[in-house]
């Protein structure tokens, strides 16, 4: 694990197109997460998350190690220019990305730093619209909960963060129009 290209000031930052308020960014923390990767080694990863959670997605990564469950990247959205669609394809697990809730002007949990996504390759988000088939991203993944990296219901890292009061995207049913494995948000 070599020094870290990562910043305070480099990972709080949001897109140029899309500013965040200071009063949001100057709420958000850099946690350097050792974790392990598919190929069975640990490394050296980073995510931007609210202060206030901070400890609770610190013990979440703690214990994925312990289990070892692997995490394919750990990477601020900065490092992506604050695009979904990129950190999706990437399987970027990450926390803050200052955005808005689509077809609102209400900031979303990741737009606060009260949200963080897991291995999404591997925890699809799926979108299901009222006339058509379901729309998965990143596109062509399927959910298999028996794949090292994959969260399900019963898995000790959701249950976990349920009991520190944190909502699990997979638990969303499709009638709520998504289901979002990756998405863990408080």
């Amino acid at each position: 694990m070599g020094k870290s290209i990562w910043t305070p000031e480099r990972a709080l930052s949001s897109s140029p197109e899309f500013p965040c308020p200071k009063e949001i960014l100057d709420a958000q923390v850099l946690l350097e997460i050792k974790h392990l990767s598919f190929d069975n080694t640990v490394k050296l990863g980073h995510i931007v998350v609210n202060k206030i959670v901070a400890k609770d997605v610190s013990c979440f990564f703690e214990e994925a190690l312990r289990l070892k469950f692997p995490i394919d990247n750990i990477t601020p959205a900065a490092a992506y220019n604050f695009d979904d669609e990129a950190l999706m394809a990437g399987n970027v697990s990450s926390g803050f990305n200052y955005r808005l809730i689509a077809g609102t002007d209400k900031v979303s949990k990741h737009g606060l730093g009260l949200a963080f996504d897991i291995n999404p390759r591997q925890n699809p988000y799926i979108r299901y619209p009222k006339d058509g088939e379901p729309i998965v991203e990143p596109h062509g993944v399927v959910w298999d909960p028996h794949l090292p990296g994959t969260l399900s219901e019963n898995h000790p890292l959701v249950v976990l963060m349920k009991q520190k009061g944190w909502e699990w995207g997979g638990d969303w049913l499709p009638e709520s129009g998504r289901t979002d494995y990756q998405h863990f948000q408080k």
